[in-house]
């Protein structure tokens, strides 16, 4: 049975875009139907209403970042809106700075099947840390490279080829579990709400603010007004576009003190940085 792919994936430092672009890549290769739907740009009707399975199956191919151990809220929200699947699958897939990928994987996983879209595959891809911008030497710098994009089409190739079985085989969730008890606890803890709240506001100096609105048009998730200084809603993921895009440095930002506590966190991560697929 001849399923239509659909790739859902969030992206605002372009790198979970480059993988997502790889998949759809593949999978043309392979003669198949492909759908795109960039939750970056494709506004609030594409968040709030994924489209509904059609009498061809679907499989299901989302993608975000991890930040804070999870994917990103907007990814989450999407799959819980998401109608039920029928004779459906999933291939969950996540970028990662080094740190670590935490409860993302496992947990998309997880809501997918309880929507009904059976997980065949999933991956976790090595990228540049989107945090680390500035710095001479970011966490997974140059990454995903060649290696990680090839392991990204041989995963395409073995879910087409099980697809094309009506037997195939659910993905084992247990292999999703590769955490060390100790971090699975403590990524259990973390959340992006949580973050934002023990972080000052983020604001613009409106000495140096002169009102441009490019930090508005670079917002993945349209959180930011120009009105006639930058406001930013609590829909904001703290991807931190607006910061770096801003011409005048008008968002305050101490890039070599994040870069100290970014790679104190790698160091003490027992996670392999290393791009992983699991079928």
């Amino acid at each position: 049975m001849n399923h239509m792919h659909r790739i859902v994936y969030f992206s605002p430092a372009g790198t979970t875009r480059l993988v997502a672009e790889t998949i759809r890549e593949r999978l043309l290769e392979h003669r198949c139907q492909v759908e795109m739907i960039n939750l970056s740009v494709q506004g609030t009707a594409a968040r709030q209403s994924p489209s509904s399975p059609a009498d061809t199956p679907v499989c299901l191919w989302i993608g975000s970042p991890v930040y804070c151990d999870h994917a990103v809220p907007l990814v989450s929200d999407w799959i819980e809106v998401l109608p039920p699947g029928q004779d459906s699958c999933a291939v969950p897939f996540v970028t990662w700075g080094g740190v670590t990928t935490g409860l993302a994987l496992p947990e998309m996983a997880g809501m997918l099947a309880e929507k009904q879209y059976v997980p065949v595959a999933a991956a976790k891809i090595l990228a540049v840390h989107a945090s680390m911008w500035g710095v001479d030497e970011p966490l997974a710098k140059g990454h995903p490279d060649t290696a990680d994009l090839d392991q990204v089409r041989e995963l395409v190739d073995v879910v087409v080829k099980r697809l094309a079985h009506p037997e195939r085989a659910a993905l084992d969730l247990k292999l999703l579990d590769y955490l060390p008890p100790a971090m699975r606890a403590e990524a259990q803890i973390k959340s992006l709400a949580a973050a934002k709240a023990s972080m000052p506001p983020l604001a613009a100096d409106e000495q140096l603010c002169t009102s441009c609105g490019i930090c508005a048009e670079v917002c993945p998730v349209e959180a930011i007004v120009v009105d006639p200084y930058p406001i930013i809603s609590e829909t904001c993921v703290m991807c931190k576009q607006c910061v770096q895009a801003c011409p005048e440095g008008a968002f305050p930002s101490n890039q070599e003190a994040m870069a100290v506590r970014i790679r104190g966190m790698a160091d003490s991560s027992q996670e392999e940085k290393v791009t992983a697929v699991f079928y």
